[in-house]
């Protein structure tokens, strides 16, 4: 969990701590593999401190260019590295699209309108998120009344439609966790060996990563893997064979 309650204004060289933009604090949940960043980068920051012979200051930034964390970085500066990033790659991006791809993923991924908008600091219950985000809105309802019609019982017409084994996999996030599944199973991931956060599972198997947390939840149903907080997703105990 992460409490934003300050923000860096800047214009020109000038820099100052300043309130939010919508003079809000809220609190937004973390996922485990960014939990885990964070963390090492403190525990780099600690164990300069130790070096230096002085004690890290409770209030220390996060990002900082003095050993102590002491000061903030420029916004600006932030920005340019970002900025000089993306061109050394060949991407035609900015530091402040970020928070576009993170709203579309969501939406993608089918979070509520509601929840997208706290997380981005948008006021009035979502209708900001719904006026930007319109289209993929819209996408993300057409994939909902899809997902709902395939779960339809079949018409009487039909022929009766045999009820499907765990193990047979139907929808993408199934078939991530059968292919991990496997992988447990036969030995090539072992237990208490840490999976690929759901970002990079997600970039494996060409899928949002809200499928890929899907995937990640149906093996902790099943008992196969764990959520470790601060360090990611752990195999656990396996039996095979077992649905």
């Amino acid at each position: 969990m992460i409490a934003l309650s300050r923000s860096i204004g800047q214009r020109n060289r000038e820099t100052w701590e300043k309130d939010t933009k919508d003079h809000q604090h809220r609190r937004i949940a973390l996922d485990p593999e960014t939990v885990a960043v964070l963390t090492e980068h403190r525990r780099r920051l600690e164990d300069r401190c130790a070096e230096l012979g002085i004690d890290p200051p409770d209030d220390a930034f996060v990002f900082s260019l003095e050993p102590d964390g002491s000061t903030y970085l420029r916004p600006n500066s932030v920005s340019e590295r970002y900025s000089d990033l993306a061109a050394r790659l060949g991407i035609a991006t900015s530091l402040h699209k970020l928070r576009h791809y993170s709203a579309t993923e969501l939406i993608a991924a089918g979070v509520d309108v509601r929840t997208v908008a706290g997380r981005l600091g948008h006021s009035g219950g979502g209708t900001t998120t719904l006026r930007v985000y319109a289209a993929w809105v819209s996408e993300s309802d057409q994939r909902a009344a899809g997902n709902l019609g395939a779960r339809m019982p079949a018409r009487p017409t039909e022929p009766p439609v045999r009820r499907r084994r765990a193990n047979q996999a139907r929808y993408p996030y199934e078939l991530i966790a059968a292919a991990v599944r496997e992988q447990i199973e036969s030995g090539e991931l072992a237990e208490g060996e840490f999976l690929p956060g759901n970002t990079a599972l997600a970039a494996t198997h060409g899928v949002a990563v809200g499928t890929a947390h899907r995937a990640v939840n149906l093996l902790v149903e099943a008992g196969q893997v764990e959520v470790v907080a601060g360090r990611g997703i752990r195999v656990g105990r396996v039996h095979p064979g077992a649905e």
